[in-house]
């Protein structure tokens, strides 16, 4: 190639640049460009800390047998709806109602004792009392006895001798007026003996106390439900868990034999990070999903959180964890207790909320900005931010309902630019 060839060449495409930039410098003048417009409006904003949890009964409690024995009737099955007190089995056991009828009758024998002693006691009260006035009828005779003596014997009309032994019984019949007075109050005091109403009182008693118990057994035969709820599950055969306990089948004292779930509603067990519980309060709202359930979204609400942080259920995890509880709002049939299930604890829930993309709000060194579209043009426009999630921020200033904002920044946009607007999600015309 020759030298005045090349030098045409580089002239050439020097010329075509120049028309190039001509070209585009004379577009971006005079064409507008076509960007996505969203309309700013007040909407619900909510950050969500998705969890896993169980359904559960918020009460469930094990209903065992207190006697041992033989199991004479089952009368409800795993589902059922019982109210407290009502009979769930009966138990037999032959030797408790011997125990009971014999204590029974040892009970009401001991009772009709009370009656025969206290008629005793009467009896022996009035024996005591008679014994205190013969003795006091004694010891006025001897005493008279003795006195006139005595005035015969100053009027030397009877021996020494006769007066000593007047004396002397005037003595012994004192002591026995004496005796007979303690014996009374003796006898006030101990109930006249061991056939005494005390004695009686105090040996029904006892029967009493051994009565109740042995009738208490008896009670103990018949298995009721101790509170309103829901039969959960019921004794199965030691072999055979498949299979439910049967008539004159033996049951041990203490052996469960049902498990009834209080009413109340379900609740959900979360499991939450021990780093996430801060964001986590108690009435907040909980969105709950399920596999057994799709298309259904049940609401709850926080009730509770555990002061104990623990391990992992995840064997791999190292981490601790936070028990959350969770109380639906409504108890649908299709739930069951020990369903697994997706919760999303809402952390941060506003209503009418200006909410914009993330995606739409751009930064520089005066701070946040989007591009608002006013009169075909674009308007930067600064804007202070608060709350935000992994796809929206809330807007607390700088916009307006009504806005129609650029949906996603561009760095070729700029203040003022020409544009045509499409709105979000409809295709944009081609050129």
């Amino acid at each position: 190639m020759s030298k005045r060839t090349r030098n045409l060449l580089i002239i050439g495409a020097a010329g075509a640049l120049l028309i190039v930039i001509a070209v585009l410098a004379g577009r971006g003048q005079h064409s507008a460009v076509s960007v996505s417009v969203l309309t700013v409006k007040p909407s619900t904003f909510s950050t969500k800390l998705p969890e896993n949890g169980t359904v559960q009964r918020p009460r469930v409690a094990t209903i065992p047998a207190l006697i041992s024995g033989n199991l004479e009737q089952i009368y409800v099955r795993a589902g059922d709806n019982v109210s407290a007190g009502q009979l769930l089995a009966t138990i037999v056991n032959p030797q408790l109602q011997a125990n009971a009828a014999g204590s029974q009758a040892d009970y009401n024998s001991a009772a009709a004792n009370i009656y025969t002693a206290r008629i005793n006691e009467q009896n022996a009260k009035v024996s005591y009392q008679a014994a205190v006035e013969n003795a006091k009828t004694n010891l006025d005779e001897a005493r008279r006895i003795y006195r006139a003596d005595l005035s015969l014997y100053n009027n030397k009309a009877i021996p020494r001798n006769q007066v000593d032994v007047d004396k002397a019984k005037l003595d012994q019949t004192q002591v026995q007026y004496d005796q007979a007075i303690r014996q009374l109050q003796l006898g006030a005091v101990t109930g006249y003996g061991q056939s005494s109403v005390q004695y009686a009182q105090a040996a029904a008693q006892k029967a009493q106390i051994v009565n109740q118990s042995n009738q208490q057994q008896v009670g103990f035969t018949q298995i009721a439900a101790p509170v309103d709820g829901t039969i959960q599950t019921v004794a199965t055969q030691p072999t055979d868990p498949l299979t439910s306990m049967r008539p004159g089948d033996p049951v041990t004292a203490g052996q469960a034999l049902f498990t009834i779930a209080a009413g109340g509603g379900f609740i959900v067990k979360a499991q939450v990070d021990e780093q996430d519980i801060i964001n986590v309060r108690n009435g907040q709202r909980a969105n709950i999903t399920g596999q057994d359930f799709p298309g259904h979204t049940l609401i709850g609400h926080v009730v509770s959180i555990s002061p104990v942080a623990t391990k992992s259920t995840d064997p791999s995890s190292t981490a601790k964890q936070v028990v959350t509880t969770i109380r639906l709002d409504g108890s649908p049939s299709f739930l069951r207790d020990g369903m697994s299930v997706d919760v999303d604890i809402l952390t941060t829930d506003v209503k009418n909320a200006l909410v914009i993309p993330t995606a739409a709000i751009d930064k520089d060194g005066k701070g946040s900005y989007v591009f608002v579209v006013r009169g075909g043009k674009l308007a930067k426009t600064y804007i202070r931010t608060g709350s935000k999630n992994d796809t929206q921020t809330v807007v607390k200033s700088g916009l307006v309902r009504g806005d129609k904002i650029v949906s996603a920044r561009d760095p070729l946009l700029h203040d003022g630019q020409s544009v045509t607007t499409t709105p979000v999600g409809k295709a944009t015309p081609a050129i």
